[in-house]
Parts: structure tokens; sequence; C-alpha cells
């Protein structure tokens, strides 16, 4: 079978010499994981749409002796070149591409987490806000079922509200407050790795970024 999806790329891996296994998130698949044939190479068609944090119309083809998808097509609906443009926006955007990878299983359709993704990276290229990588963290927790609603951080009790439910483009206009996003994002992560056993990845990069390099002032 093959049909047309929107989604948004994930992440993405080297299988074999140039295919890609991407994972996708569709609008009405859920979380898929497919197969780019040949786009590691010099021509490959399909390679911008391969890259994570591209939202685009993928043309699959599912087969029902395969759990993967196989892409034959498609075209670019969005790839936030402001975001790709600056390191900070791109980490921010990743965190949440590997949250929500992290915390849905394959095949379970979820259209608020996909509406939520594709808000987020269009707030991220339009209305940068420092708020909304953490704000997009603290949803998809309450959206897989194991949210901290109700188990805000005694200084972030100003904002904890507003953090679960403002759209997320609205966020620029919430003044960043960096004490209480450092006790919201540290209440985050450890849940995260509470609940699924693992730190995430994205979150270290970002903290070796900001780490003092040796014989660099701090």
């Amino acid at each position: 079978m093959i049909l047309n999806a929107q989604a948004i790329a994930l992440a993405r891996r080297p299988t074999g010499e140039y295919d890609r296994l991407v994972t996708l998130f569709t609008e009405d698949l859920g979380k898929v994981t497919t197969r780019f044939v040949g786009v590691a190479r010099a021509a490959g068609k399909l390679k911008a749409l391969s890259e994570p944090a591209v939202w685009g119309e993928y043309r699959l083809h599912l087969s029902p002796r395969s759990e993967m998808a196989k892409c034959v097509g498609g075209r670019i609906i969005a790839s936030f070149p402001g975001v790709r443009g600056d390191l900070a926006r791109l980490t921010a955007a990743l965190y949440c591409a590997e949250l929500l990878d992290r915390l849905t299983v394959e095949r379970a359709p979820s259209p608020e987490k996909f509406r939520l993704l594709a808000s987020t990276l269009a707030a991220l290229e339009k209305y940068p806000s420092r708020w909304l990588s953490l704000a997009f963290g603290l949803r998809v927790l309450d959206l897989a079922g194991f949210g901290l609603r109700e188990r805000a951080p005694g200084s972030c009790a100003r904002v904890w509200t507003s953090l679960h439910e403002m759209e997320p483009a609205a966020l620029v206009d919430l003044d960043f407050d960096r004490s209480a996003a450092a006790d919201a994002r540290q209440a985050l992560e450890a849940h995260f790795e509470t609940q699924t056993g693992r730190p995430l990845l994205v979150a270290r990069f970002r903290e070796a970024l900001r780490a003092p390099r040796q014989g660099v002032p701090a």
C-alpha cells in the first residue's frame, strides 16, 4: 500500500552504504520507522526529507510483511532555515524531537503530539523563546500519561501553568527566569530518565556545549 502522510522527521541513522533509517512522526499513523534508499549518495533525491526537524509530505510504501515503511517520494512543507542557522534553536528542536521519539511507541497515532511538535518548530522559527523546548517536554509528558503538572518545583510556581497551557508562539511574551527554567528542566529530565531508564542525549550535548573548555575562562 502506498499513501501520502504529513510527517516530521525526528531522527536518522545510516544503514548499509547509502541508505538511512529515519524516524518519522506522522499525523495519522504516529511514529513510523522509514527506510530512505540511496539518500547518502551525492545525488540522493530525498536527502533533505530525511533530515531531523523537517516537516514534509511523505509518500510511503507500507507492507504487511515489514514493520518498516519505505519512502518513495515527497515534498518539503517546512525546513525551518532560521532554526538550522542557529545552534541554540537547532539544539532545542532536536531536544523536542528526541523527547517525542523516546516517549512514543511505533504506530500509536497522536494528532495532539503532531500538532504540538509542528507548532513548537514553527515558533522556534518565527517567535523563538527560551521556554519552548521546556514547555514542549512538559506537555509531551502529559500526553504520554505521566506528566508533572501537579508537581511544580517551588521556584517555578509562577510560570508552571503557563508552560503547560500557553500556545508555543505566545511563550515569547513570557519573561524568562533562568533559575525557574533550570529547576523545571532538571525536574523534567530526572522524571524522563526515571520513566525511560535512559538520559536525554541532546541534554548531555547541550551541557557539554555550556561547559568551559580546558584553558578557556568560564
